[in-house]
């Protein structure tokens, strides 16, 4: 029998028991034996009472005695009789008696609910259960990496595939950068806040999973992960490479261990921090000249991240400099190294040169034409001579993240994986790229 059947029939018969205190303190007897009967049924189908439960069931059918007192009493069995409703003192005092029937008419369809339900599954066994379907494995799709790529790549399997298919997201921070505003954190004209989002409440069917990975076995289709100092693998079926670029410092080794990288929001707030550092030396320094290596500040790479870095560093030490009266202003210095001829590839000439002349207005030194060759602390070496500087900022170059390099892929001299117009990667099924 199905389920929902046998428990109406069961409310029905409970019901029919519990409308007994009706027949005594109201008045329109067969109506609300109806109306107990029918929501004896319904109590039953949409609420079975659990095994031994009797204190919970009585108390709560208790409580729908008032609302069934109120439609049949108060509402549709004055209207059904050509009267108006019961509303007015007088005529609620005389529903009291039928407000208590109907309270005791369900704390006993409770007891009675509880009991004939215990006396059927002892007699008949317990209720159907409709068939459960046999667990399905959900194809496994895991994403390395929690940037700009990454995150759009979830989020549009999210909206295309919705509960078909098991979304990782792999990172080692757990929150999306808007890198095109990190200069105004270093500059701290933002807070580190304001340009990141949450990965875990941005994606909501992904599974995000917070670690480095270290290793890809294509053939086993397998992830090693390093978070926390513990080493794990995560199994996919496909696997999307969204690792982004990292710092490629050309083979400079000593400007390497110097300078200070600009990819992440840790980097910039470490630059931020800094600059505070050196305003704070130079003010109790005696020595002009070391007051002046001090605050020269030093950005190699003319593309968007050098210089829009130089331009909010340039502006932020201009802003914090009168709060340090042993200064003089002669001795702070932002210089930008690029050794193009002109700054901005990425823009036409014209947008570069106006770029070029506002930042020459508001203070900023250019070296174009020039490269960097060394550094050594507070002091940094250019192709055409040297610079004293406590600052060394590298946004000169980048390089596609080393672990591509251990996986054995089809690659482009650069170092980029090669892929197809599916980005689909050459020569291994269920592999992508994305990104840089």
């Amino acid at each position: 029998m199905n389920r929902f059947v046998r428990r109406a029939i069961l409310g029905a018969l409970a019901g029919s028991a519990a409308s007994t205190p009706l027949m005594f303190l109201t008045v329109a007897r067969s109506a609300e034996l109806v109306l107990a009967l029918v929501a004896g049924s319904i109590y039953s189908a949409c609420f079975p009472p659990a095994r031994g439960a009797y204190a919970d069931n009585i108390m709560a059918s208790a409580s729908l005695g008032i609302p069934l007192w109120g439609i049949s009493s108060i509402l549709v069995l004055p209207l059904l009789a050509g009267n108006r409703m019961a509303m007015g003192a007088v005529d609620m005092q005389a529903q009291f008696a039928p407000l208590v029937g109907w309270i005791l008419c369900g704390a006993l369809l409770g007891a009675v609910l509880q009991t004939v339900s215990e006396i059927a599954e002892n007699l008949y066994g317990v209720e159907a259960q409709p068939s459960s379907r046999p667990p399905t494995s959900l194809t496994r799709i895991v994403i390395l990496g929690g940037g700009f790529g990454g995150m759009k790549a979830a989020e549009c399997l999210e909206q295309e595939l919705a509960g078909s298919v098991s979304i990782s997201l792999v990172s080692d921070t757990n929150a999306l950068l808007f890198t095109p505003m990190l200069a105004e954190v270093a500059g701290s004209s933002l807070e580190p806040s304001h340009i990141s989002v949450p990965l875990r409440s941005s994606l909501r069917l992904t599974h995000f999973v917070r670690g480095r990975v270290t290793g890809v076995d294509l053939e086993k289709k397998a992830i090693v992960l390093d978070g926390d100092g513990a080493r794990r693998q995560l199994l996919y079926d496909h696997v999307v490479f969204a690792l982004g670029a990292v710092s490629n410092y050309l083979g400079l080794e000593n400007v390497e261990k110097v300078a200070f990288d600009f990819k992440t929001l840790l980097d910039a707030i470490r630059i931020r921090n800094h600059v505070i550092e050196m305003f704070e030396t130079a003010d109790r320094e005696t020595d002009s000249m070391v007051r002046r290596k001090l605050l020269t500040f030093v950005i190699a790479g003319g593309g968007f991240a050098g210089v829009e870095l130089a331009g909010a560093l340039n502006d932020f030490a201009h802003g914090i400099f009168p709060d340090y009266h042993n200064l003089n202003i002669d001795e702070l210095c932002v210089i930008l190294v690029h050794s193009r001829d002109r700054i901005l590839p990425e823009l036409s000439d014209t947008l570069a040169a106006y770029a070029l002349r506002k930042m020459k207005e508001r203070g900023v030194v250019f070296r174009l034409g020039t490269r960097l060759v060394d550094a050594q602390p507070g002091l940094v070496t250019l192709s055409d001579g040297q610079i004293p500087a406590g600052t060394l900022v590298w946004t000169a170059g980048t390089a596609p993240n080393p672990l591509i390099k251990s996986l054995g892929l089809v690659t482009t001299p650069r170092g980029a994986i090669v892929v197809g117009s599916t980005l689909a990667v050459t020569n291994h099924v269920g592999a992508w790229a994305l990104g840089e």
